[in-house]
Order: structure tokens, then C-alpha cells, then sequence
């Protein structure tokens, strides 16, 4: 077992005299958290900003056949189909289950705007939404109920604005048509241009991009040329790098001046994340082109048979420390709905509301350049559900699924506790209690995870229990596909109605 502390924080950087604000409906209580988190509006007034990546899944996704609705993430949780051979599609979903069929005729705006108060109410200022389709594909009206639902809330949020920014998967684009359209998709995105709610960067229109260099730079130069010449709309390139190599960045420069860049990874825990901040950092300044690194908690990806060990909360943590000391101005959250990828930060079945709370702590963090107090106890913890050696059933699952990077795959139990005080932290594994006296401020700890156990966990001072907390999920052995995802939970929260307490085994119909 381990404890440790993070480093003591850089001294406040910034003060304002300026009267608090009130906090809005959609805020977060403060209860919620270990820290009392300032008012969006309070926050709103800092030069650092907080974006998140928005992929593909939609607060709810239902179809119908034969009259009868169904719930499509319910289906593709089960092991069965396409993807009986990983277990399923995904390993997770989104919560609040929200009722299928939906009863407004505009529950696509709806869902959006609850997916922007969510976000906005942990600090975050905006999504890049990942696009690949054109307005013909029924997920363009995603986009529309984005747009629509921004503005909306923005209207109700003049001081504290939600902004969206269209981002082109050039990732895709390179494989299908959309390589030969770079006129015919600036035309598409085009239609949104009165939209006030669409970002600006320096006065100029901000069009994202994921993995930009898989397509060419002429590309751009049309893409961009159309937008200009027959739309009007100066726009300037937020281009997520696959690959940040000099020669591909130096290739999308020209796009992505007065505007930023981002790479696109999820680190282990055992990564040092400022040492490559710092690196891109400095040829961003030389060259014009400011550095928003990714910040992320975890990645899990059934269908490419990979993980990434994050030792529970160490890679958010991590991430987010490196961009803090590094001094960029804005960031990107990877991402916060890609359930596909298992690392989607929006509240969901597996981690429940653990890593989307913590990020209230690290964007206010981040914005006001001061390491919040901690003036309420809570425990976060996080494990798997099996362990990672567990033979799986070599019959159902095609191949094994590895460890991202090579980094050795944790079998432990993780506990971050956010303590205002000293006191004694113990987690109890399989019948074993593992304890350690921590000092005030956030602290890791972790101990051994043991098959068919739900582990516990307290917080005690001076002989006293303050919190006793037992977690939401239970190892199992022995399992039939491997299901690597974290799950997660907190002190702070009851657990959430549909908790991921199961395993593919458990989803067949």
C-alpha cells in the first residue's frame, strides 16, 4: 500500500475585490464538494479557459421496431452481435437514464442543454464537436440542437457564456469523400454563422479539427478560402495533433495562428505530462500558436482491445497539475462524452459523478491560479472489477486486452481523499483493513484488490469514524470477458440509479 501528497501549491497569482456573484439554478451545491466552488460568473472572468471534446453519444439514443421503442445504450452494453466477441460495444453510459420514447418534441435541445449545464457547472467553457457528416446525416441535427441550446443558455448566462466550436474529424474525412470536399464542408458549417454562441478566437471564427495532418494542407487552404471568400467568416484552425511532430506542425501553422493546438492523448499514470507540455509549449510561443494541452482520466477501448492504467485518480490529477504549472491559458478535456472509449468525463454508470466532481476542484484551480481549501471531508475511490490477471473465457473473447504504453496493469484499490484535517484513511479488501495517518489536503492511498469483495472504505479522526463508505461495486471471478474500465464513486453522492455493478457476463439477455 501507498500514501502520498501532491506538491504544496504556487502562491495565488490572482485577487479581485470585485463582489461574488450568485450562483445559477444548474450550479453545483457546494455540499457536492470538498471545496466551496466560486460562481460560474465568478470564474468566467479568467483568462484560462476549459474545453471539452464532444464525440458521438447524445445524452439518449433510442430506436423502435415493430412499435415498440428500445434504449440503444441498453443494447449496446450486452455482449451480443457485432461485438459478442468483446463483451459488447460499451462498457458504460449516461446518467440520469433519461425515459425512451422522450415525450418533448424537442428533447434533442433539451438533452443538450442539460449536456452544456452539466459541463458549464464543473467550469467548463465550451465543446468542440466532433463532426465527420454532412447536414443530409440525421447527427447533424445534433449540431443544430448544440447550437440552438447554446444560445439558449447563453441568453440566460450573458456573464458566463457556453460557446461551441464545430471540429472537423479529419481522421475520417481522409478515408471517405470528405477528402476531395474541403469546399462542399465549409458550405456545411457555413449555415451557423449568425450564431453567437459559435467561438471566436482574436475576432476570428475557431474551426476544430482532430488529427488534422491526416489530411493535406491544401485541403485547408480550400476549406478555409471557401469560408472566407463566399461566406465571409475569418476563421482560424484549433488543430488537435494524433501526432505533434514538428514537420506536422509546421504543416498546419499557417491554419492555427492566432488560434492554438492541442495533441491528443491519454496518458498512464506514469507519465510525466509537463515534460511534453513544456516542449510544445515553447515552439507554440516562437511561433505564434499557443499550447492547450489534453487533460484526461482514464481510456478504455473494448474494440481496439486496449487500457490505459490510470491508477484510479493519478492520471487526472497528474494531467491537470502539468497545466496548471506549465501557465497555458486553455485546455482540453478529453473527452466528455466518448463512452465508446471509456473516457468520457459526463456523468455515467461506472465512475458516477467521482471524476466529474474532482474537475469542479481543478478548473477552479486552473482558472484562479490558487489551490482551492479543502473545508469538507470526502473519500473518492476507484477499482476494477476484476482482477487484471483473471483468466477470461478464451471461447467468447477473440484476443486479451492490453495495457496501453506497456505500463503494468494495477490490481489495487485507490482512494483520493480530500481531507480538511489530519486523520486516518483505511480501505478494507477482502476481509483486510489497510490504514494510514494522512495529513490536510488531497492525499492518495491505495491497498490490494481481492476477487468477489466489496471493499470499504472510512475516514476517522482521533478514534472516531467521520465517514464510513462501502463501495457500489463488487469484483467477481470468474468472468467470461474482461472488463477493465474503472469504476468509481465518492463520499458525497448516494450511487447512481443504473450503476455499472455487472459485468458483460451479466448483460446477456
Amino acid at each position: 500500500m501507498s500514501a502520498c501528497a501532491p506538491p504544496e501549491t504556487a502562491p495565488n497569482l490572482e485577487t479581485s475585490s470585485a463582489p461574488l456573484a450568485t450562483k445559477a439554478p444548474f450550479e453545483l451545491d457546494n455540499a457536492l464538494l470538498p471545496f466551496d466552488m466560486p460562481a460560474r460568473a465568478d470564474l468566467a472572468t479568467s483568462e484560462y479557459k476549459v474545453f471539452a471534446h464532444w464525440h458521438n453519444f447524445p445524452l439518449r439514443s433510442y430506436g423502435s421496431s415493430g412499435g415498440q421503442y428500445y434504449d440503444n445504450y441498453t443494447n449496446w452494453l450486452k455482449p451480443t452481435g457485432t461485438y459478442a466477441s468483446i463483451g459488447g460495444w460499451l462498457r458504460d453510459r449516461p446518467v440520469p437514464i433519461l425515459a425512451v420514447p422522450a415525450l418533448e418534441s424537442d428533447y434533442g435541445k433539451r438533452d443538450m442543454k442539460t449536456d452544456i449545464q452539466t459541463a458549464a457547472a464543473v467550469g467548463v467553457d465550451g465543446f468542440l464537436f466532433n463532426l465527420w457528416f454532412r447536414p443530409s446525416d440525421a447527427r447533424w441535427k445534433w449540431l443544430t440542437d448544440l447550437f440552438n441550446a447554446a444560445d439558449e443558455f447563453n441568453a440566460e448566462n450573458p456573464s458566463a457564456p457556453f460557446y461551441v466550436i464545430p471540429n472537423i474529424d479529419s481522421s475520417i474525412l481522409a478515408g471517405n469523400s470528405g477528402a476531395s470536399e474541403p469546399r462542399l464542408r465549409a458550405d456545411d458549417i457555413a449555415a451557423f454563422k449568425n450564431r453567437a454562441s459559435w467561438k471566436k478566437l482574436n475576432g476570428k471564427f475557431v474551426v476544430g479539427s482532430y488529427r488534422p495532418e491526416a489530411l493535406p494542407a491544401s485541403w485547408y487552404q480550400e476549406f478555409f478560402d471557401q469560408l472566407k471568400t463566399v461566406h465571409g467568416i475569418d476563421a482560424v484552425l484549433w488543430g488537435t495533433l494524433l501526432d505533434p511532430s514538428e514537420a506536422n506542425r509546421n504543416a498546419m501553422k499557417p491554419f492555427m495562428a492566432e488560434a492554438t493546438f492541442s495533441r491528443w492523448d491519454n496518458l498512464p499514470y506514469t507519465s510525466n505530462p509537463l515534460t511534453g507540455i513544456n516542449t510544445l509549449k515553447a515552439w507554440g510561443d516562437q511561433n505564434g500558436v499557443p499550447y492547450s494541452p489534453p487533460v484526461s482520466h482514464t481510456d478504455n477501448r473494448p474494440t481496439n482491445s486496449i487500457t490505459t492504467e490510470t491508477a484510479g485518480f493519478k492520471t487526472q490529477y497528474n494531467t491537470w497539475k502539468a497545466a496548471i504549472d506549465s501557465g497555458v491559458k486553455m485546455v482540453q478535456i478529453i473527452t466528455w462524452n466518448d463512452h465508446y472509449e471509456g473516457h468520457a468525463l459526463r456523468p455515467n454508470s461506472a465512475v458516477q459523478y467521482a471524476f466529474y466532481d474532482l474537475t469542479a476542484y481543478y478548473t477552479t484551480w486552473f482558472k484562479t491560479r490558487q489551490q482551492p481549501a479543502i473545508v469538507r471531508d470526502v473519500l473518492y475511490y476507484s477499482h476494477r472489477m476484476h482482477l487484471s490477471t483473471e483468466p477470461y473465457d478464451t471461447a467468447q473473447q477473440a484476443k486479451p486486452v492490453a495495457s496501453k504504453n506497456g505500463v503494468a496493469l494495477l490490481d489495487r484499490v485507490f482512494v483520493l481523499g480530500m481531507l480538511k484535517s489530519s486523520g486516518r484513511v483505511q480501505i478494507t479488501s477482502g476481509g483486510t483493513a489497510y490504514a494510514a495517518d494522512l495529513s490536510a489536503g488531497p492525499q492518495f492511498f491505495d491497498a490490494p484488490l481481492q476477487a468477489n469483495d466489496q471493499p470499504g472504505f472510512q475516514l476517522s479522526r482521533n478514534g472516531t469514524a467521520v465517514i464510513n463508505l462501502t463501495s457500489a461495486f463488487r469484483t467477481r471471478s470468474p468472468i467470461v470477458w474482461q472488463d477493465l474500465l474503472y469504476r468509481a464513486g465518492s463520499s458525497s453522492r448516494p450511487v447512481v440509479s443504473g450503476v455499472q455493478n455487472n459485468l458483460p457476463q451479466d448483460r446477456l439477455p
